[in-house]
């Protein structure tokens, strides 16, 4: 069974798009202002566009453990970096192509379909250092001085596989996963030099060793990716860099040494991994097969089988799958409660997510949950990371539903639709929500509405194009 059978790569309408999205597209001078978050910084409004409109797509990833853990992976290797006092944001996108890589404004982007390669969790730790040392070193900055026709080009290339993609190229969600390879091409067209991909190995080594992670990880990655280039005709991840062999005998010169992530005898790396195959599983004709094959852990294995039934609206299935586990973590007793819920099991769902809370009382994702479960104000949090700011507005929009509240429900869901690259529909929202809302919530609303006002216009100086 496939999930997402239909790809459209709409060849004359990614014509037309470039020649009228594009044409009097300007190169940002990236360099011009170094506050991350500041919208006088161009980098920052080109990546937070893009960030946004692939945040928007039907091959998101939504899994909130999935993003919890990459979160405490990333924060590991920060503290040996420049980046150590901002914000990575982080999107995973379900596509059948291997690839990883970064965009201006300090955006990381993971695909699925890589995780088929990564079967350990020091080589995830390569991969991150790898893609943060290209963040830390400013290469996507450094390049555009030297290369400002080629980001032109890749500014093109991605603008025109967003509009496709969001212009219904295609029935069903793989007109959206897609859009996953056509980010994954234009990211190709930067063509980083060589140099700088060599760069971002021996900086993230370095990483990894003064983190006391394993740096042998990176040599272990470059070695999955050389044997699966063997069967492939173009494996994504390699198609810019120096040949993985070369990048082997480099990785090669670091010492193994004895570190802590060999002295923990469990992490929740097998869950991670198996969150992003159980999304990949739904590209496959036998996606319960495939788990078994890419799984070798029991619990890892039963865990994204339940997943994968909970994502094709089968909670019972789901629920009888995690009955199957021996040990649970936080993925487990998400999707647990989730499932329970799903099947009119609520008090069941309730109770699993109450323990979560006894331990850690101040976990978001947990938190938002019990407040969408139980239809109950949400907690007032503040984060930086999208995905906790998603559960956030959905668990206000059911409140504010619930108790018939429906310009603060429209507030909530335009903030939503905003951060998905919906400008027109957020905007569209927040005027209806600021004309029926009570005087004590206008502030808030009218605050929201600058806001929105204030990130456009900075996206149109740099010839964005914004949605219609």
């Amino acid at each position: 069974m496939r999930l997402f059978r239909n790809v459209t790569t709409g060849f004359a309408l990614l014509t037309l798009v470039f020649t009228t999205t594009f044409t009097n597209a300007s190169i940002p001078d990236l360099e011009a202002n170094q506050d991350e978050r500041a919208l006088s910084n161009p980098s920052y409004i080109l990546g937070q566009y893009w960030f946004r409109k692939l945040n928007g797509s039907r091959a998101l990833i939504d899994f909130p453990p999935a993003y919890d853990y990459l979160k405490d992976t990333i924060s590991r290797i920060l503290p040996q970096t420049n980046l150590y006092n901002t914000t990575v944001e982080m999107t995973l996108l379900n596509s059948s192509q291997s690839n990883a890589f970064v965009i201006p404004g300090n955006h990381l982007f993971i695909y699925s379909d890589i995780m088929e390669m990564i079967s350990e969790e020091d080589m995830l730790f390569g991969l991150l250092a790898h893609e943060i040392a290209h963040l830390d070193l400013r290469h996507y900055e450094r390049q555009q001085q030297h290369s400002g026709e080629e980001l032109q080009k890749t500014l093109m290339m991605l603008g025109a596989g967003i509009a496709v993609a969001l212009a219904g190229a295609g029935s069903d969600a793989t007109s959206a996963l897609w859009l996953g390879g056509i980010a994954n091409q234009a990211e190709n067209t930067l063509t980083y030099s060589r140099n700088q991909e060599q760069e971002a190995d021996r900086q993230g080594q370095e990483y990894l060793h003064d983190a006391g992670l394993a740096p042998e990880g990176m040599r272990k990655l470059f070695q999955a990716f050389f044997k699966e280039a063997l069967g492939r005709p173009k494996l994504e991840f390699l198609s810019t860099h120096p040949s993985p062999n070369s990048r082997m005998s480099d990785s090669f010169s670091t010492d193994k040494k004895n570190t802590i992530l060999s002295k923990k005898e469990h992490t929740d790396f097998e869950f991670f991994r198996a969150s992003l195959l159980a999304y990949r599983a739904g590209i496959e004709d036998k996606p319960y097969a495939y788990l078994d094959q890419e799984i070798r852990d029991n619990d890892a294995k039963n865990f994204a089988k339940a997943l994968f039934s909970y994502l094709i609206q089968s909670p019972e299935r789901s629920v009888d799958f995690l009955d199957k586990l021996e040990n649970h973590n936080n993925f487990t007793d998400y999707l647990q409660a989730l499932s329970l819920s799903a099947t009119s099991n609520n008090e069941k769902g309730l109770d699993i997510v109450q323990k979560r809370l006894n331990i850690d009382p101040n976990n978001i994702m947990f938190s938002m949950l019990y407040s969408q479960l139980t239809q109950s104000k949400p907690i007032y949090v503040r984060s930086n990371f999208l995905y906790e700011r998603r559960l956030v507005w959905r668990a206000n929009i059911q409140y504010y539903k619930s108790s018939n509240n429906i310009p603060m429900a429209l507030y909530y869901r335009a903030m939503l639709d905003f951060s998905q690259g919906k400008s027109k529909s957020a905007q569209y929202l927040i005027q209806r929500a600021k004309r029926d809302a009570a005087d004590s919530e206008k502030n808030t609303i009218i605050h929201a509405e600058e806001e929105f006002k204030l990130i456009t216009e900075a996206e149109k100086k740099e010839d964005l194009e914004v949605d219609k």
